[in-house]
């Protein structure tokens, strides 16, 4: 009885020594969690995984995890072995990398993606930002006027002197973006910001009303009684008033300078805060930030360069229209003005997709890669004409506002027009070359040479505006070297 109770351990010592625990290995994540496959499609260890296969792979019962070098390991072991596997129900499985993976959620998934109520609010805030029905009307108002916004600051920075070199760069970023076929959404920066600035600047002249015509009645009273109490008492209060708008103001400002901010002054919230140092601080450091986000060395640095590259482009051809049109004592005069009309010609046929092109890729040498040019319009020549004929159609129309010098205090005024209306067509020209570059082939010469006589014809009746541009123009003959299409959009003359 002894000799077979020890028979009987030591075989199930040996039994146990043979078989290997299971180890149980951490889940991992879901989105490389590979699928469960059943039992009677599990291979022998004599099929080697494939390299191509996922790194870990499932039990067949779905309770544990191995990684493929584990399974190579077992793949040499005896038939005994793998047969007693079988029948503890734990035999590894290789995955099947062409069936779609099942996702099981595990405590260790979600630490690395997140806890299940961060993906809730996740997705939550995803179906927030997604508009209803009934939002897209204020949601379009809402983008209409950070774009006229936009517009009216292009207009006003281009009315100033030297700084107006900053307004023809953002035309050129917006449209280098689009160039580099980035959606519309993100082409033009700094859209947003317009739309605020533009709110800010609407409420701050609203609220001077008030002020305004206390001053102006206070400026009554001292024409009709000077010196009296009265004339004296409506001047303090004027001065009082006066002095409260300027702390409101500041005030809605260090607030973040929305509308609500302007209706209700929160006087407890101003009386508690104005004195703390970190109030000033963060106002300090907001004022910083939206002047860095303006980015206004970059563009006007784009915008000198554009400038300068125009220039190169247009003082030969244009010198040369005016030695033809005014030195009628030169014999060959005539035909010096025929040769600068025809570089006139070939120079508007590139300058102003070169200079979307040289701000695309940010490099002055670019506004005079003419290979480049040439390609675009190989590859999209009949929206490379349409865009150009638009440029051509709009810069004609602009030359009329250039006739009679107009007041500095009125300059932005024209500056707008000449910004709604070379805005638009440098934006097309820009969506021109996006378009382009997103073809890998040219298109056949039969479709490109009607766009080109097209081209041609535009370009040709802007060389002949320029001619009679200089005869109606306040500048003369040189109104040609200041041309719009391709430098400031603005009139450049002032009194």
């Amino acid at each position: 009885m002894l000799a077979r109770h020890f028979l009987g351990g030591l075989i199930l010592s040996n039994s146990t020594q043979r078989v290997p625990p299971i180890v149980s290995r951490p889940a991992i994540p879901p989105s490389l969690d590979p699928p469960v496959v059943p039992e009677s499609a599990a291979p022998r260890p004599e099929m080697a995984p494939s390299p191509s296969a996922t790194p870990d792979v499932v039990t067949g019962r779905g309770d544990s995890l191995r990684s493929v070098d584990g399974v190579a390991a077992e793949a040499g072991r005896s038939e005994p072995e793998w047969a007693l596997e079988e029948s503890r129900g734990s035999v590894p499985v290789v995955p099947d990398v062409s069936r779609t993976p099942t996702v099981e959620t595990t405590e260790e998934s979600t630490e690395v993606s997140g806890t299940a109520d961060d993906q809730a609010s996740l997705q939550l805030a995803t179906v927030g930002k997604k508009l209803r029905w009934y939002q897209w009307p204020f949601w379009l108002l809402g983008r209409v006027w950070d774009l006229a916004c936009l517009c009216v600051l292009m207009a006003v920075v281009a009315a100033v002197p030297v700084v107006q070199l900053a307004s023809l760069g953002y035309i050129l970023v917006a449209s280098g973006n689009l160039a580099n076929r980035q959606p519309w959404r993100t082409a033009l920066p700094g859209l947003r910001v317009a739309g605020k600035l533009g709110t800010f600047a609407l409420w701050v002249a609203v609220s001077w009303i008030p002020v305004y015509l206390l001053t102006d009645l206070a400026y009554s009273a001292q024409l009709l009684q000077p010196g009296s109490v009265a004339a004296q008492a409506w001047r303090a209060g004027a001065f009082l008033v006066a002095f409260a708008w300027v702390a409101h103001v500041g005030w809605a400002a260090m607030r973040g300078g929305r509308w609500w901010h302007f209706l209700w002054p929160a006087p407890l919230r101003f009386v508690r805060l104005i004195w703390r140092p970190s109030m000033w601080s963060r106002a300090s450091d907001q004022l910083y930030e939206l002047v860095i986000s303006l980015q206004f060395p970059r563009l006007w640095w784009l915008g000198a360069r554009a400038t300068v590259g125009a220039l190169l482009w247009t003082c030969v051809p244009v010198s040369l229209m005016i030695i033809g049109e005014r030195a009628h004592e030169l014999q060959p005069a005539a035909l010096v003005g025929v040769v600068g009309a025809l570089g006139m010609t070939l120079v508007m046929l590139y300058l102003p997709v070169l200079q979307v092109h040289m701000a695309s890729q940010n490099r002055f040498l670019e506004v005079f890669n003419v290979r480049a040019a040439r390609h675009s319009f190989m590859k999209a020549p009949w929206f490379y004409a349409f865009s150009l004929f638009v440029l051509c159609a709009l810069a004609i129309p602009l030359y009329l506002l250039r006739i009679e010098a107009t007041p500095s205090q009125l300059l932005w005024a024209p500056s707008l027009v000449f910004v709604l209306f070379m805005f638009p067509a440098k934006l097309l020209i820009g969506t021109a070359l996006g378009y382009a570059h997103g073809r890998q082939r040219p298109r056949h010469w039969l479709v490109r040479w009607p766009a080109w006589g097209f081209e041609l014809v535009s370009v040709l009746i802007y060389v002949g505006a320029l001619y009679v541009a200089q005869f109606v123009a306040w500048q003369g003959a040189y109104v040609m070297y200041f041309q719009h299409a391709v430098l400031v959009p603005a009139p450049l003359i002032s009194t």
